[in-house]
């Protein structure tokens, strides 16, 4: 895809709650019903006749000049705007053909629209780089135009601006100095876990389970030779058995596997802070967990406090 940057984005709603969205998205088309304005007023840009049309429908003169407003910006052939939609938890994006295509008036003959413009290459759901692009991922000020109650509306200029970050997969300058603050706490909080006795490295081990939901149903550091913890998720009723080792060793790994295979469970995780080595486990299933991971969940899991002090 051509990296571009366009003066203006606009949002279009893909038919009455999004009823049209599958059949728009997997043709490459954005359709329009505004059945009651003919096609050479519209191509004429007479705003005043689209909205006297309105008028003597009974809409209210606010109401009128929206309609005109809305069908007059999907008649704009500036190649230079982008429009957007959401559907299936992603946004869309495309760029329209100039053209306005007419089908007709009659709603019942012509159910998805009175009229459509063409999209030039389809919609897309990723970056320019191919990044996904999913709601839940973008800010609420760009997502909150979903809920625009009319058909299509313009985005505003600070809109428009942290739309094309996205689509460059450019961040603000606050946002890499946050990410990069947040590489040197990873780094520094993997050196931290290092520092664990062996007995604090087990107890955070458990902390971190526990955070994520899940329930010790057995001793830690049983009397099970390779058990160190038996987890139960209540949420789904997953059981884990978690084997933890402060420092390591392929060769150590490698008997695991073995044992942990004659015990019954959904997941099988080994936990551990320092090797010499990568570890391979070698298509058996097991979870591994080194520092790098843990460090990653300590700080999502809020212990990077427990762990520093612990150290200290």
């Amino acid at each position: 895809m051509t990296r571009k940057t366009y003066t203006k984005a606009r949002y279009i709603k893909l038919g009455e709650r999004g009823g049209w969205e599958q059949h728009c998205l997997e043709e490459g088309i954005a359709p329009l019903a505004y059945y009651d304005v003919p096609h050479d007023m519209a191509l004429s840009g007479n705003r005043e006749a689209i909205r006297k049309v309105y008028l003597d429908l009974g809409k209210t003169a606010g109401t009128a000049t929206g309609h005109a407003g809305q069908l007059l910006s999907f008649y704009d052939p500036d190649p230079d705007v982008l429009w957007i939609t959401f559907s299936g938890g992603s946004l869309w994006w495309a760029e329209f053909a100039p053209e306005v295509e007419y089908l007709g008036s009659d709603p019942e003959q012509y159910p998805q629209g009175s009229r459509f413009r063409r999209t030039t290459s389809g919609w897309h759901k990723v970056s320019f780089t191919g990044t996904p692009l999913l709601i839940g991922e973008l800010s609420g000020n760009l997502t909150k135009v979903a809920a625009y109650q009319g058909t299509i509306c313009t985005l505003k200029p600070d809109q428009l601006d942290y739309l094309m970050r996205k689509l460059r997969d450019e961040d603000l300058p606050e946002v890499r100095a946050a990410q990069a603050a947040r590489k040197r706490l990873l780094a520094t909080t993997e050196e931290v876990i290092r520092l664990l006795t062996w007995q604090d490295f087990e107890l955070f081990t458990e902390l971190l389970f526990s955070r994520s939901g899940w329930q010790r149903i057995s001793s830690l550091g049983g009397t099970q030779k390779t058990l160190d913890l038996e987890l139960l998720l209540p949420t789904t009723g997953e059981r884990a058995i978690v084997q933890v080792k402060s420092a390591t060793s392929q060769a150590q790994l490698d008997d695991y596997i073995g044992r942990f295979g004659a015990m019954a469970a959904d997941k099988y995780f080994y936990v551990y802070h320092t090797s010499k080595q990568d570890l391979d486990p070698r298509d058996s299933g097991i979870l591994l967990m080194g520092a790098s991971a843990l460090a990653d969940q300590a700080l999502k899991s809020g212990l990077v406090d427990w762990l520093i002090t612990k150290a200290a």
